[in-house]
């Protein structure tokens, strides 16, 4: 039994033995394959070098360019108010929007018109006295009498005369005014928010009446991050006291009715200060005629209503020639795919203006006809052959 188990794993080596010389004398040839190295596909776009106009966005409410309290400068009664002076009336410039009782401020003009006749005759008279007294005294030279005194010649009298006329011309230029003032007329061309007083009522001087606003310019303000002000003019940061040399053209979008309508205006300046908890400034645009008022003869336009909310995009910096790729097709240092006349990979540096959503607006470092892949590779090697699948010359936004 013994002499089995160890005879057992002899017997299995000769065997293993055996089998591999079989193997090796009567088996096969193995031949290696040759196998063409793996060249990937990958969708390319030609360069096509066109002019590129940078857009930033932003949105913002309407508001009032200019948005004043009605104030009465007199005391009175109102007697009569226009039909324009209600809640949402409009008004031109110049129209009489409510009337204060004027017959103490007839009087009060007709006694300051009688003061000021009144100093007049005393300053010619005055003159006349002090003219009377020179020629006096010329006849009196001859006397030596010494110097005259200045009330000989009535000075201090005449001084006084013409005080007097210079306080009855000012009471009379303000009476004439306090009387004018009793027809209270609008000062710009605009439209009533809210009212406060009403026919019949006394009202007593500084008392509001009413709030109004200009409607021949509404202003919008539009925030948008302090980053983004690299893509505008460079004029709009400068503090200029005549305002931005340039102003830039902003396209504004808003609903009314139901329906969306455009409009145009300009961005005049920039807010005073950055907010410092959102890093945002806002810019300031102005749109002319909001209302349509001025498109006589023509189909008015929806007008821009104060309150309303709208969206916006301010006309940036304008690029001679760009180029938009996706945005995966930017890698790290800035570089893009570029493929050679043999279809092989070339790095090349490019100078990114700006991302929008999924692409990438090359302003510099590509020339026309060069072929961009925008492929994504997982790793891609200079030299490495790769067969281009369709040229795709557009890019969309």
């Amino acid at each position: 039994m013994k002499r089995k188990l160890i005879l057992l794993p002899i017997i299995v080596i000769v065997a293993c033995i055996a089998l591999t010389f079989v193997l090796v004398k009567f088996g096969r040839e193995v031949k290696p394959v040759e196998t063409e190295p793996y060249t990937p596909f990958v969708e390319i776009s030609e360069v096509i070098l066109s002019p590129e106009e940078l857009m930033v966005q932003s949105q913002g409410t309407v508001i009032a360019a200019t948005r004043i309290p009605l104030i009465s400068e007199l005391d009175g009664l109102i007697l009569e108010i226009s039909d324009s002076f209600k809640e949402g009336g409009v008004f031109n410039k110049g129209d009489v929007l409510l009337r204060i009782d004027d017959t103490d401020y007839k009087a009060m003009l007709a006694q300051a018109r009688s003061q000021l006749a009144t100093a007049r005759v005393q300053l010619e008279t005055m003159q006349a006295e002090a003219d009377l007294a020179q020629a006096d005294w010329k006849e009196m030279e001859s006397m030596k009498l010494g110097s005259p005194s200045p009330l000989l010649f009535r000075e201090p009298q005449l001084e006084g005369a013409r005080a007097a006329l210079l306080s009855a011309e000012a009471a009379f230029e303000k009476a004439s005014k306090d009387l004018d003032r009793t027809l209270l007329r609008a000062p710009f061309t605009g439209r009533v928010v809210n009212k406060m007083a009403d026919k019949g009522q006394f009202v007593r001087r500084g008392q509001e009446l009413a709030q109004i606003f200009d409607i021949s310019k509404v202003e919008i303000k539009l925030p948008i991050p302090v980053s983004e002000l690299a893509f505008l003019d460079p004029s709009i940061s400068a503090i200029n006291p005549e305002g931005i040399s340039q102003p830039l053209r902003v396209d504004i979008t808003g609903e009314y009715a139901g329906r969306e309508h455009q409009w145009s205006g300009l961005i005049q300046r920039t807010s005073g200060e950055i907010d410092p908890r959102s890093r945002m400034v806002s810019l300031i645009a102005e749109v002319e005629d909001p209302y349509g008022l001025q498109t006589s003869g023509q189909k008015m336009a929806a007008p821009l209503s104060v309150g309303m909310f709208v969206k916006a995009s301010i006309h940036g910096r304008k690029l001679p020639a760009a180029f938009t790729v996706p945005r995966s097709a930017i890698l790290e240092m800035d570089q893009v795919i570029v493929l050679d006349g043999e279809d092989r990979i070339t790095f090349r540096n490019v100078s990114i203006a700006r991302y929008v959503g999924s692409n990438a607006i090359i302003e510099s470092g590509l020339n026309s006809g060069d072929r961009v892949c925008i492929s994504r590779i997982e790793v891609p090697i200079a030299g490495s052959q790769v067969k281009p699948l369709e040229v795709n010359s557009e890019v969309g936004p």
